[in-house]
């Protein structure tokens, strides 16, 4: 089960994802008076060849329905069981994400349509390289600082290369996460290459992003975006996308073509922070890349374009105008007003 948290940022669309289970953990700390959480809405991906009424009509989880956390993980079993009922297959992912623009929560169902691609992994690492607990306890409390700052919809500055919040307490683990990846860059990519323990390098990862830009970087965070884990995959993705809006040489050093697969990945933060990535790469307009995500992505971008939530659409929508030519200050404003009209435009483009 999975989580995503999103920083509501206009400017930056900071699109922020971490474990459920320490979300919900977060949550519950946060907000002890408030054991219930409420669902906002379901969205689908995936979709393509399959029955998706029948899934909505049959799936028991509703939109505006009230539960406990506790009962989170008996829903998610449920709502796998009726997907699978429907359709006679598993669901490829399922599970709530927080929150959208009113702290509802969203569950993403990912079904195994046509324009879902396997996606191979690395082999798992055997070795035993590890961070000093200190540095565990770091990544532990930026977590849960995430957790915090959503609520202050805090903005995040990724000029530097490096994710740093508004928030003032998350800022400072982020500046101390920097401080110590600057100085431990050869640790840093031994756990990420070599640990077998997902959770060490889930948090090698996440500090590779904040360590000195240089070409090691690159490469090291390319690999661990095949990696067999969820959450090192989504750490280093993310710290990708962080780097390519932080300056168009930066971007130039990200090999795209391998990112594309990602947008059709059956797993919700694949497509989340592969989104991320490719909408950075994109803001060039080069045409090679546009054309082969035009050729391998549309029916996923298709779908992600019309999920409600603007935080989770917005880069889907972007890159859907790039690719139908849209002038990049009209396409601004029409991923937030008007969606329909960049999936018009985008529709006209291919007749052409």
């Amino acid at each position: 089960m999975f989580s995503n948290l999103n920083l509501k940022s206009s400017v930056l669309n900071s699109l922020l994802t971490v474990i459920a289970s320490l979300l919900l953990l977060s949550a519950v700390k946060a907000q002890p008076q408030k054991p219930q959480m409420r669902i906002g809405e379901v969205e689908y991906f995936g979709t393509k060849g399959v029955d998706v009424q029948k899934v909505k009509t049959d799936l028991p989880i509703h939109e505006g329905e009230e539960l406990s956390f506790d009962a989170v993980p008996d829903l998610i079993s449920r709502g796998k069981a009726s997907v699978r009922a429907s359709i006679g297959r598993e669901p490829t992912d399922l599970g709530p994400v927080c929150c959208d623009a009113h702290d509802k929560w969203i569950f993403y169902i990912g079904l195994p349509g046509r324009n879902v691609e396997v996606i191979r992994h690395n082999p798992q690492p055997k070795g035993a390289t590890s961070f000093p607990p200190e540095v565990l306890t770091l990544y532990s409390q930026v977590m849960d600082l995430i957790g915090e700052s959503v609520h202050t919809q805090a903005i995040e500055d990724r000029s530097q290369g490096y994710a740093l919040s508004a928030y003032p307490p998350l800022r400072a683990k982020q500046l101390a996460m920097r401080d110590y990846a600057t100085r431990h860059a050869a640790l840093i990519r031994r756990v990420l290459n070599k640990s077998a323990d997902p959770s060490q390098r889930s948090v090698a990862a996440q500090l590779m992003g904040y360590a000195i830009h240089n070409q090691a970087q690159i490469l090291a965070l390319v690999q661990a975006s095949r990696d067999a884990d969820e959450t090192v995959r989504n750490n280093a993705i993310r710290a990708l996308g962080v780097l390519a809006e932080s300056r168009p040489s930066i971007a130039k050093q990200i090999p795209a073509t391998g990112f594309v697969a990602l947008l059709n990945s059956g797993v919700w933060t694949d497509r989340n922070k592969g989104g991320l990535l490719i909408e950075a790469l994109t803001r060039t307009r080069d045409q090679k890349l546009l054309r082969l995500v035009s050729r391998r992505a549309s029916d996923s971008l298709l779908e992600m374009a019309q999920w409600r939530e603007f935080g989770h659409a917005q880069g889907a929508r972007l890159i859907l105008g790039r690719i139908a030519g849209i002038d990049e200050e009209r396409l601004q404003r029409l991923a937030h007003d008007d969606p329909n009209a960049i999936i018009k435009a985008f529709a006209s483009s291919q007749e052409e």
